[in-house]
């Protein structure tokens, strides 16, 4: 049987390869189907349906096909839980961690980040040599480069100097703006909104921008490795040991300690696991490195988060004639490969929740100014999209992967976020925390 996988990428419109996996309902409308091949050869279908869609399967195939989906989502969920709880416990989701780390005074978010990077760099290593998964993991990574398929240096960049900017104004990143919801952090839930508007906005522009600028000469190898001819494995691993070697590093010069001392959150003596405020960073990292491993293997994917807030919003845009006016959110409306990060990012929601009522700093961190929430989502929300990733999408997932963009993106995300973190500390706005939802300042 010939081996079909990914014929339909995200983001990517319907091609003549594609055209030839739709069918007509009764309406006269259609669907499309992804076709992949699981490691016994045989296809699993995942099923997007149009509006005005009403034909589905029947019988058996179709109670088969929706446990599968069933079985994916809930394993999605888990790890969205994970998720929530490792930012949570680390303390990372506080905009006081975020915004200090921009000004080199804690080194919570950057222990945090370099720790999953490494971790997840052995996962898909491992993943990649293994026999049995390193097919699931090269569908992965082709499906996650070609989000860069229209995409250049100057786009990546830009993209995510806007979005450190947004993450020094609200104290958040696309992913952690729903922990921060579910721990309650005051104001976040504007965040949360400005976010929303910035995907909405950036959604109704989206084709647009693509095709403005859209380089004329791409990358000819995405990835470090395809440039180099050698393995995944062979740059992945060494480079994980380094970047596992400077996380020690910062631990032994900067103990975490001294973060939590600067947030009032060193952990009790008598708590345990459970019911300790803190982790060390580079805990809560490994945990999300690790979760690479579920994301890959159930949905054919990798971490990220701010694609997530465009399917949400693109829901309003139901007719056909709005579908074909703005294609950039028609084709994040519906299919499991869009709907899967919705699921993730809110039961991160749950995690947060979760994780701060064990250690009872349910809604203990401080939160930024409405406005600074609501603009600063709005900001990073746009970088985000314009870069096609955010600190999960390029940071984790993109460094990870080896991509050449994601390392131009993560420097100039750093570069945005240092940039105005500075220039908010020398007005004196870069400590202006709120404790209650609702205040302004």
């Amino acid at each position: 049987m010939a081996s079909v996988r990914n014929v339909r990428h995200r983001g990517q419109p319907e091609t003549a390869m594609t055209s030839s996996l739709l069918h007509a309902t009764k309406s006269n409308q259609v669907s499309y189907i992804d076709v992949e091949v699981d490691s016994n050869d045989s296809l699993s279908v995942r099923e997007g349906w149009k509006e005005g869609g009403d034909s589905k399967p029947e019988g058996d195939g179709r109670c088969k096909h929706c446990g599968r989906t069933l079985l994916k989502m809930a394993g999605v969920a888990l790890s969205g839980v994970v998720f929530g709880i490792a930012m949570e416990k680390s303390r990372v989701f506080e905009p006081k961690s975020i915004r200090d780390q921009m000004v080199f005074n804690n080194f919570i978010m950057l222990k945090m980040f370099l720790s999953a990077v490494a971790i997840g760099q052995v996962c898909m290593a491992i993943l990649s040599l293994l026999p049995a998964t390193k097919d699931r993991f090269q569908s992965a990574s082709q499906e996650f480069v070609s989000c860069f398929d229209d995409r250049g240096i100057f786009s990546s960049a830009l993209g995510a100097f806007l979005l450190g900017v947004g993450m020094s104004l609200s104290g958040a990143c696309p992913g952690m703006v729903l922990p921060q919801v579910g721990a309650w952090v005051p104001n976040s839930l504007f965040t949360l909104l400005g976010a929303l508007i910035g995907a909405l906005t950036y959604g109704l522009l989206g084709s647009h921008l693509s095709s403005l600028t859209k380089p004329k000469i791409c990358f000819q190898h995405k990835q470090v490795h395809e440039k180099l001819d050698v393995q995944y494995a062979v740059i992945a691993v060494p480079m994980a040991a380094v970047v596992g070697v400077a996380v020690f590093c910062l631990e032994w010069f900067w103990p975490n300690n001294k973060d939590l001392e600067s947030l009032g959150r060193l952990p009790e003596l008598e708590s345990n696991i459970i019911t300790t405020i803190a982790w060390p960073p580079y805990v809560g990292g490994a945990l999300i490195g690790l979760l690479q491993v579920p994301i890959i293997l159930l949905v054919n994917d990798t971490i990220g988060g701010s694609s997530s807030y465009v399917t949400v919003v693109a829901q309003m845009f139901f007719t056909k004639n709005l579908q074909q006016k703005f294609r950039y959110l028609a084709d994040k409306r519906s299919g499991i490969s869009n709907w899967w990060q919705v699921v993730y990012v809110v039961c991160a929601i749950v995690g947060g929740a979760l994780s701060a009522a064990s250690s009872t700093s349910f809604g203990v961190a401080k939160g930024v100014p409405v406005y600074m929430g609501l603009l600063g989502g709005i900001v990073m929300l746009w970088g985000a999209r314009f870069a096609a990733g955010c600190t999960s999408g390029h940071g984790l997932s993109g460094m990870g992967l080896l991509t050449w963009l994601s390392f131009i993106a993560v420097p100039a995300m750093f570069a945005g976020g240092i940039v105005t973190a500075f220039s908010m500390q020398a007005t004196g706005a870069l400590d202006t925390y709120v404790t209650a939802m609702g205040d302004v300042s």
